[in-house]
């Protein structure tokens, strides 16, 4: 049993460790598209809304589920018929650019 215990350390030991990806921030801020006929924000409250001018305008309380190079941010909003959640896949470009459904937007904040 001794011998099994040490053999097994001895074995892990000589393992490399693995390496685990950095999960991405929460993309907080005021972000835009270039010709501005999208806004997202994403305050720390949590409270984040969206807004498209050709279409969806939702608002409410939002989480973050991060992956190695972005994450998917759900929003809660009102509706008529009860709460209602829509998400957005986002992915960081560099630290004042990300991709949201493959839009890309500029930090404005």
């Amino acid at each position: 049993m001794r011998l099994t215990t040490v053999l097994l350390a001895i074995t892990l030991a000589a393992l490399p460790a693995a390496a685990f990806a950095q999960a991405a921030p929460v993309p907080l801020g005021y972000w835009t598209t270039a010709d501005n006929s999208e806004r997202l924000l994403v305050q720390a409250g949590p409270f984040c809304s969206f807004v498209a001018t050709a279409g969806t305008n939702v608002g409410g309380s939002c989480g973050w589920n991060p992956s190695a190079r972005g994450g998917i941010l759900s929003i809660w909003y009102s509706t008529i018929g009860g709460p209602a959640q829509v998400q957005f896949n986002i992915v960081w470009i560099n630290q004042t650019t990300i991709s949201v459904w493959g839009d890309v937007f500029y930090r404005r904040q």
